[in-house]
């Protein structure tokens, strides 16, 4: 019966662990798709510009 309670407590903390990874790894992709959709529009306004002034 004690080997139980070990295994579940592991297989918490196991699934404490994931679930924190997952939820910085979801943030960091927000982050950086975030950036990259600022700079992709950067550029394109820059482009707008160009364009205009040709």
């Amino acid at each position: 019966m004690e080997i139980l309670h070990v295994l579940g407590f592991l297989a918490g903390v196991t699934i404490y662990f994931v679930t924190l990874y997952y939820i910085g790894l979801n943030r960091w992709l927000v982050a950086e798709h975030t950036k990259i959709y600022g700079e992709f529009k950067a550029i394109k306004d820059e482009l707008a510009a160009l364009k205009k002034s040709a």
